[in-house]
């Protein structure tokens, strides 16, 4: 898998906040973004709410019927069983850093 360096400008203080947090997780910040775009990429959405709570509609009722749900499981899976992190544990370093390397 070839692999390119993604950068991104954040406020110091956020990011030092948002380290603790991956650190307790047993993370670091690459780690966590690479996470984070690897999840998007697979489940074609973004994987956390960027609404204001004001703004959000309701789900329609059947939003979270068997189908829908037996649907979204089958494409998680596919897209999971497809992806060369299923033999990874993330929770352990040497993992970690196969899922970092080239």
């Amino acid at each position: 898998m070839k692999t390119i360096q993604v950068s991104a400008r954040v406020d110091e203080k956020i990011k030092e906040e948002a380290q603790k947090v991956f650190e307790r997780q047993g993370l670091d910040v690459a780690t966590a973004i690479k996470m984070f775009i690897t999840k998007t990429a697979y489940e074609q959405e973004i994987p956390l709410s960027v609404q204001k709570k004001e703004n959000r509609k309701e789900y329609p009722d059947d939003w979270f019927n068997e189908e829908r749900k037996a649907n979204r499981q089958l494409i998680s899976q596919l897209a999971f069983e497809k992806s060369p992190v299923q033999d990874l544990d993330l929770s352990q370093k040497d993992d970690q850093e196969k899922f970092l390397d080239d």
